[in-house]
């Protein structure tokens, strides 16, 4: 997304001085921990949820953010965990997460990790038929029943846009979603027949998850209004112990692009974009109303969960970089990064994070920059036209902010190696208290670690200050 968004402001909180230093330790790029800053987010949920008039529970989502002190911290908060993977799942019981506030999520789930999940009575949220079959034998097996959910995709969009052509695109993904069977369905009615004929099975919660950073409430709430009259059905029916609406609430640190083919053939016109707005998602307001609208269909005394994770995480983490060219050219002016794609993976598909200036006095003058990874990929782009100082040169820090959600585990080694994680503790002390490295940066040698021992053309590690003789 290029734009005016403005990277500089408002304060997010963030000590430059204590960042700068962190760089100064540990190298840059860097990510830095605010554990302060999680344990306030997770207190704000927990409090929401505690307000409500039933029960009401959190599964943190593992795949969002896996980093183990952070999942240690939460597991402490008493939050569950929604997993998507065996070796999520694996991470999340390691980190402290009660298995019996678990859920299993996701389009795939293999045999194996059925079994895993039934081992530790963690509760599996059907999303492909084939788990219907396997988890009834594994339930057999036991000889006891198993609790399961259902998910079940609304059809409508989260999202909108001025752009028309935007609208259309995001009302026939919500239709043709491979996630989940569609509420009033033929093929959700027999879904939920084959469950109700496993002896060994008992349908005891619905599940969905609509998309993520979503920002428009009225969308997201007229969505999960098909859900819940699934929900309100099924109950009536089996009983059902829960109602999960999923996460992707939105947080205002990012900026997702909600531009349709018009507007990028506007643009190219050099016409007039759409106009953006990028309304705040308060769930102050969505729990409270996903509530009420539980209780006017019967579902008193039914938990409803909920599953943040950018939410809770996005904010705690920073990311500082330095500046490695300053590139003036006849077409554009390039500030070039060393963090790109691998560690910032959300480069290349237009979502826009904060940036600042840090670690001296810059210019009140400020230009437009366009700013890129380090990474031999032309997609590696933060923000095709920004402002900032004007006096940006190679050498500066900058603070990349919103780096809590989904950098880690979709971070990769394309070309450069991944970025250590330093934790802090928030309380304002000097640059080097309560700072721990919690995830230490990747090198070379472990990029080529699963590599067959005996294969001697694997690269020595370039940060190995006295490579062997003769070594490439």
């Amino acid at each position: 997304m290029s734009g005016t968004w403005p990277h500089t402001g408002p304060d997010t909180g963030w000590d430059p001085a204590r960042l700068a230093g962190i760089a100064q330790r540990h190298g840059t790029p860097v990510h830095v921990l605010d554990t302060g800053r999680l344990d306030r987010a997770t207190a704000r949920l927990l409090e929401v949820l505690g307000g409500l008039g039933r029960p009401a529970r959190a599964y943190y989502s593992v795949k969002t953010n896996y980093l183990p002190h952070l999942m240690r911290r939460l597991a402490t908060h008493g939050l569950g965990a929604d997993v998507v993977s065996g070796y999520e799942m694996e991470a999340a019981l390691a980190a402290g997460f009660d298995p019996a506030a678990m859920v299993f999520n996701g389009p795939v789930k293999t045999d194996a990790e059925l079994a895993a999940a039934v081992r530790h009575g963690v509760r599996v949220n059907i999303d492909g038929e084939e788990e219907i079959e396997a988890l009834e034998a594994l339930a057999a097996c036991t000889g006891a029943p198993v609790e399961v959910g259902i998910r079940i995709s609304p059809g409508l969009p989260v999202s909108t846009s001025a752009d028309p052509s935007y609208r259309a695109q995001a009302a026939r993904a919500a239709a043709r979603t491979r996630f989940g069977w569609p509420a009033g369905s033929p093929q959700l009615a027999a879904l939920v027949e084959r469950v109700d004929g496993s002896p060994h099975l008992a349908l005891r919660a619905v599940h969905a998850h609509l998309s993520s950073q979503i920002v428009h409430e009225d969308l997201m709430l007229a969505a999960l209004d098909r859900v819940l009259d699934e929900a309100a059905k099924l109950h009536a029916r089996f009983g059902l112990t829960e109602v999960n609406i999923g996460g992707g609430f939105g947080v205002p640190g990012i900026r997702r692009p909600r531009t349709g083919p018009q507007g990028a053939l506007a643009a190219l016109r050099g016409e007039a974009p759409f106009p953006e707005e990028e309304p705040a998602l308060d769930i102050a307001r969505l729990l409270p109303e996903v509530d009420e609208r539980m209780r006017l269909r019967g579902l008193d005394g039914v938990a409803l969960a909920c599953e943040p994770g950018r939410w809770l995480v996005s904010d705690v983490m920073a990311m500082v970089t330095r500046v490695m060219s300053r590139k003036e050219l006849p077409e554009a002016r390039w500030l070039i990064l060393d963090a790109g794609n691998h560690v910032t993976p959300w480069n290349g598909t237009g979502e826009v994070h904060r940036l600042t200036p840090i670690g001296r006095r810059y210019s009140d003058v400020h230009s437009t920059w366009s700013v890129a990874g380090p990474l031999c990929y032309e997609n590696d782009v933060h923000a095709a036209a920004t402002e900032l100082p004007d006096d940006v040169r190679a050498g500066d820090l900058l603070c990349l902010h919103d780096t809590g959600a989904y950098s880690l585990g979709r971070s990769n080694n394309f070309i450069r190696t991944r970025a250590a994680v330093v934790a802090i503790d928030g309380g304002g002390g000097d640059a080097g208290d309560a700072e721990r490295l919690v995830w230490r940066a990747e090198t070379g040698a472990d990029v080529f670690a699963l590599a067959d021992p005996a294969d001697a053309g694997a690269p020595a590690d370039p940060a190995d200050p006295d490579p062997a003789p003769g070594t490439p």
